[in-house]
This record gives C-alpha cells, structure tokens and sequence, in this order.
C-alpha cells in the first residue's frame, strides 16, 4: 500500500549538475521538489478543462530557466523573476510539447520526464542563481509554472553549463 508523502507541486528536478569546462561535476543535486505557482495551477486546469478538441492553451515548447529570487512565493509571476541571467551564451532552454517529453508509468503514477538540457556559458559568467523555473514562453509574457530551490547558489564561469532533466508529475508518492 502507498503512504502519500508531502507533495510540493508539478515538478521535481530529477538532477541538476554544475559543470567545469572539462565536463568534471562541481556540483549536483537530485529529486528536488517544487512550488506549483498559482499561474501554474491556471494554466493546467485550463489546458485540460477549457481547451476543446483543439487546444489552443499547450505551447510548442515549454522553456527551463534559471534565476535567483531570494524566496518562492505561491502567488509568483514572471514578473517577480529576479536575477536571470542574461548574456554570455545564456537562454531559456525549450522542451518541445511534441515528442521531446517521455511519458511512463512508474510503480503508482505516471511521469513526464524531460531530456537532459543543458545551460552554456561562452563568453563570461553569470549569476548567481539559486531556482530553477518552468514556464510556457520565451519571454515574460507567459505562465511562471513551477520553481524549485537549489540547494546552493551557482554562478557559472565561462566554459561552464548547468545540466538539469526534470519529471512532472500529478502526486509524489514514495514506494511503502
């Protein structure tokens, strides 16, 4: 039988890895849970409840970012974003809603699990960041879905990446 474990919301950051310009790991960390912002909470329950047979509410991609807001608040919006970096090789990263999502069923529920992704530092640095986000856009025109807390602040030199590959899921459950 299932126990229900305290849930945090959407995403877990299945891992996260900081990494030097030889591909050596300066840091990782692994299932780290979430905010599921209220925008996020719209968001899903308009995409499967207000949709229609063509949904016009799933985007093309959903995008991955870092930033480095001081403290996750349910009720935050793109706008509350602070410190993304921008410049020196960084960008959002984009996971396409067709296809580049895996979708299994794992022991009591299922998983959406993301390919890896990886954040490149060419030129400079960036950061620090401590969060990393989950939104339907490129820009700040959209939903702020979920955002979950680094254990420790990064900042990326150049040569540096930040790889992350999240699952999402409907209940965090653990297996007694």
């Amino acid at each position: 039988m299932s126990k229900q474990v305290n849930w945090n919301g959407l995403l877990k950051i299945l891992e996260i890895k900081h990494l030097d310009a030889q591909g050596n790991t300066l840091w990782e960390q692994h299932n780290v849970l979430n905010v599921l912002h209220l925008d996020g909470e719209e968001f899903l329950l308009r995409a499967a409840f207000q949709g229609g047979p063509i949904n016009t509410y799933i985007p093309e991609n959903y995008y991955l970012g870092l930033d480095n807001r001081t403290s996750i608040a349910v009720a935050d919006t793109m706008d509350d974003l602070a410190g993304e970096p921008s410049g020196s090789g960084y960008t959002r990263q984009a996971i396409s809603s067709d296809g580049d999502f895996s979708l299994n069923f794992e022991s009591t529920h299922f998983v959406a699990t993301s390919p890896i992704v990886a954040f490149q530092a060419t030129t400079g640095s960036w950061g620090p960041v401590n969060n990393l986000f989950l939104t339907d856009k490129s820009d700040n025109t959209g939903y702020l879905i979920a955002t979950a807390v680094l254990s420790t602040t990064i900042q990326v030199s150049a040569g540096n990446s930040v790889t992350a590959r999240i699952g999402l899921q409907l209940r965090n459950c653990d297996s007694t």
